[in-house]
């Protein structure tokens, strides 16, 4: 493909089409963090609303309650590591994960065989920061949407580290 992303079946350009639509927004905004947990956990972390495109279940401990929370995120790989992208949509703020992880970066991600325990760590080195950016929009090319939106602030990008 000419710009440089691989290359994609007819299903997953349809399905990233319909992410970027306003139809898909309100999906994976309202409808999928409803369903992705139970569809993530009964399938071991390997099938979600979106499938094929990778899904987690992250776990992470929250900021001010201490308390597990739990949501399902994209990600991408990039070895062993997987990276996350704190874009909460484009909306104006970091989404509450994000705030969680800062404070308590050690977090459980469900993910079939990525499965288990990582450190998050913020990707702050702008060429290593590119690269991750690269391989997340490799996976959803909508986070260039978010960025746009998010013109004010600096979208985190974030690698889990397997502990």
């Amino acid at each position: 493909m000419s710009d440089g992303r691989r290359p994609m079946n007819l299903y997953e350009r349809a399905l990233e089409r319909f992410g970027r639509s306003s139809a898909g927004l309100w999906f994976v905004t309202r409808v999928a963090p409803r369903v992705d947990p139970t569809l993530l956990r009964l399938s071991g972390g390997r099938v979600s609303s979106v499938y094929p495109i990778p899904v987690m279940l992250l776990t992470t401990i929250g900021a001010k309650s201490g308390q597990p929370r739990q949501l399902p995120l994209l990600y991408a790989t990039d070895g062993d590591s997987l990276i996350v992208i704190a874009s909460n949509y484009g909306r104006p703020g970091h989404p509450a994960w994000y705030r969680n992880l800062t404070a308590n970066p050690t977090v459980e991600v469900l993910a079939g065989k990525r499965s288990g325990t990582y450190t998050a760590v913020e990707v702050t080195d702008p060429a290593e920061r590119a690269t991750a950016w690269d391989r997340a929009l490799d996976v959803y090319a909508g986070y260039g949407d978010y960025e746009i939106r998010a013109a004010h602030r600096t979208i985190p990008v974030i690698r889990l580290v397997r502990a």
